[in-house]
């Protein structure tokens, strides 16, 4: 019990920082596309095809339990 308890807390304090540097490379990816010559749209479907399942494997993975306050 105390192994999973400890487990969620990491979670829960790492999942805004994980957010941000996904921000970060989606980040540094456009710019290089954009860089590289690449049309604008493209580079942000792109970077949107990145970030999605990031944020989707963030979210399954916070579970359905409301928290109480």
């Amino acid at each position: 019990m105390g192994a999973t308890l400890s487990i969620i807390a990491a979670v829960v304090l790492l999942s805004p920082v994980l957010a941000f540097l996904t921000a970060i490379a989606v980040e540094i990816l456009v710019g290089l596309l954009v860089e590289a010559g690449a049309p604008v749209l493209p580079a942000f479907l792109a970077a949107g095809a990145i970030g999605w399942p990031l944020l989707r494997k963030l979210r399954r993975r916070q579970g359905g339990t409301p928290v109480e306050t």
